[in-house]
């Protein structure tokens, strides 16, 4: 793989194929990024806890353009996500923010629009020094931080007293 011109590329996968995709890129020696989390499954006799893709159908690699044709031959892999012109590079912090949140102990869940309201930065608790935009919902209060190319966020509880206006 090369090493110059490497960015994160959102790759759109055929459906529940993201965990094989992510392996393959992997074994091909891809770094790439599957943000995982729990759900609770049921079934007529029983109740599992599942690990799911946070955005279904997505996961992140990091890729050199001249690595685009490799990541494209991964069998489950339908295209790298861009505009008309080709692949849109996603900003690495935005990547790097989501991989924060997923690695702290907080509950997340998937965030299904682009977030309004204020950006804020939080200031004390396992999330400290993230920034996104808080999301009320009655006496909820959730840090988003969102993923501008797919139109989607990700979201974890939070105590409103933890967060300071950016």
């Amino acid at each position: 793989m090369a090493e110059n011109g490497m960015q994160w590329y959102a790759i759109y996968t055929r459906s529940r194929h993201e965990k094989a995709v992510d392996s393959s890129l992997q074994v091909q020696g891809v770094e790439s990024f599957l943000p995982l989390y729990d759900v609770l499954s049921r079934w007529k006799d029983r109740r599992k806890w599942v690990r799911m893709p946070l955005f279904a159908g997505y996961l992140f690699a990091h890729l050199a353009p001249e690595d685009f044709a490799c990541a494209l031959g991964v069998r489950g892999v339908v295209h790298i996500v861009g505009d008309g012109g080709g692949p849109v590079p996603v900003p690495g912090v935005q990547v790097e923010a989501i991989r924060g949140m997923v690695e702290k102990p907080v509950t997340v869940s998937p965030w299904p629009h682009m977030p309004t309201g204020k950006r804020v930065r939080v200031k004390l608790g396992p999330l400290a020094g993230m920034e996104g935009f808080v999301v009320r919902r009655g006496k909820q209060c959730r840090l988003v931080i969102s993923v501008d190319l797919l139109g989607r966020g990700v979201a974890a509880e939070i105590d409103a007293n933890y967060l300071e206006p950016i």
